[in-house]
């Protein structure tokens, strides 16, 4: 099988309509399309005001002609009188009108025989009835009427005719003068709209070049004190995309340079030990070099772990809603804290759990919440003492609020500290215990992403109130999905 090489086959870039040219498109074309129906609509209008005055004089004909006819008899013959001719003939020559008479039949009685005879008449008297018809190549217009009647009672169809060349010509002179000035100021009206779009659309075009003037490194959130309101809400969508954008960048920055800083001791007492290692000949001291240089490695890893997870931590997006499940917190920190039985044998710790009656429903992050309590329980085995305890303790407080505790029986951390110790790396000095400095860095972390508070409360219980050490409590809302921070 070959493959296609064709150049006409590869996908080209897609050419991106322009905003003013979608807003003229869906300006000016309905517009033309409403011009269109206009000059219909207008054509009409025309043809009923230039027919109007001369149907009412071809209607005043057809009773001037009933009239003289009702004053005769029809078997004598009709004659009209003068005044009737001249009316008929009108005061030009161009365009006289003609008539006839019929009887009940159809059958001429008198007038003009090549008017063409009325199709399928009705016999509504008193009745003015109007067509359009034909005679020697010319449009004409016939107007007829039933119901009058001779000295004799004889009934006769009375019919008037004229040229509608006069009709025409008014009709063309309305159309003229309606419309030219449409035909003016429609261009003129696309004019000034392409005109004014291209003002209105102005503060897009300031926005985009100001955007190309920023350098790279500036995140600052941009000015909306001159734009208009409709370009408001899309420029707080970029602020709020450029205040994310310099938050990753920072946390990066944070992790990249606390990186740096962390691992330069570790790695250079490893790269010590390799030397020192390197220059022994007597197997107990190399050992003892190797030895710490595994102590070492360890530490680096724990390290590197500690700062991955503090930069996931960081990065934690609370808008996301599939980050979150509903999860039982009382089966969670069980599970989490069975895993440190076998490391708190090791230091001859006491490592208890006392969980609730009743299940204790959160949303949040699996993952995440338990690595909080991985720093927690991992944070008080280091600092307590051979021979102490460790208490990790789930419980209800009143219906709003879900509470995680670990306590131990360590040293404690004085009042004065106890905000310190969230900040990264900050040790307390005098204690000898190892420790990245991490772990509670993690938890305040891990613990804002899920709107939960942190507080300290007397070590002292119900069966030991003189207990010393250290009782951290982490209060999850209960049952709620986190909301996005600001």
């Amino acid at each position: 099988m070959f493959a296609n090489r064709n150049p006409a086959n590869k996908s080209r870039p897609r050419r991106h309509t322009t905003l003013l040219g979608r807003i003229l498109l869906w300006m000016i074309v309905p517009l033309f399309v409403l011009w269109s129906v206009g000059i219909v609509i207008t054509y009409f209008i025309s043809l009923n005001i230039a027919n109007s005055p001369y149907d009412r004089t071809l209607a005043s004909h057809l009773r001037l002609l009933r009239h003289e006819v009702e004053q005769q008899r029809l078997k004598q013959g009709v004659v009209l009188s003068e005044s009737a001719r001249t009316v008929l003939t009108g005061n030009t020559e161009d365009t006289p009108a003609t008539w006839q008479i019929l009887d009940a039949n159809g059958h001429l009685i008198a007038g003009d025989a090549s008017i063409p005879t009325p199709q399928n008449w009705t016999y509504d008297i008193d009745q003015i009835r109007y067509r359009n018809a034909t005679l020697n190549h010319r449009a004409i217009r016939i107007a007829y009427i039933w119901g009058g009647r001779d000295r004799d009672g004889t009934g006769f169809l009375t019919v008037v005719a004229e040229s509608a060349e006069a009709r025409a010509t008014l009709q063309q002179e309305i159309l003229t003068g309606m419309l030219t000035p449409q035909l003016i100021i429609l261009p003129l009206a696309a004019m000034l709209a392409g005109l004014g779009l291209t003002q209105g659309l102005e503060p897009l075009s300031l926005l985009q070049e100001h955007m190309r003037r920023r350098k790279p490194s500036d995140l600052s959130p941009i000015r909306d004190d001159l734009a208009p309101a409709e370009i408001v809400p899309l420029i707080s969508a970029m602020n709020n995309v450029l205040q994310r954008l310099a938050a990753s960048i920072e946390s990066q920055r944070r992790f990249v340079a606390n990186a740096a800083h962390q691992l330069k001791t570790p790695l250079a007492g490893i790269r010590t030990q390799c030397e020192i290692a390197l220059r022994e000949h007597e197997p107990t001291r190399m050992r003892d070099s190797l030895q710490q240089l595994i102590t070492g490695s360890q530490r680096a890893t724990r390290l590197v772990n500690q700062l991955l997870l503090l930069a996931r931590a960081e990065s934690l997006d609370p808008t996301q809603s599939r980050t979150t499940e509903q999860l039982d917190l009382n089966t969670l920190a069980a599970e989490t804290t069975s895993n440190w039985v076998a490391n708190a044998i090791k230091h001859d710790i006491d490592l208890g759990f006392e969980s609730s009656d009743q299940p204790l429903p959160i949303f949040g992050n699996r993952t995440m919440v338990q690595e909080l309590l991985n720093n927690l329980i991992d944070n008080a085995l280091i600092y307590t003492p051979a021979g102490g305890q460790v208490t990790v303790r789930v419980l209800a407080d009143g219906d709003q609020r879900i509470c995680l505790e670990v306590q131990d029986t360590g040293p404690g951390i004085h009042p004065d500290e106890q905000t310190q110790v969230f900040d990264r790396f900050y040790r307390i000095l005098g204690q000898q215990a190892e420790g990245s400095g991490l772990g509670l860095a993690i938890v305040r972390e891990v613990a804002d992403h899920h709107q939960a508070t942190i507080a300290f409360l007397p070590p002292g219980n119900h069966s030991d109130p003189t207990s010393a050490g250290t009782r951290l409590r982490i209060s999850f809302p209960r049952d709620q999905i986190p909301r996005t921070r600001t």
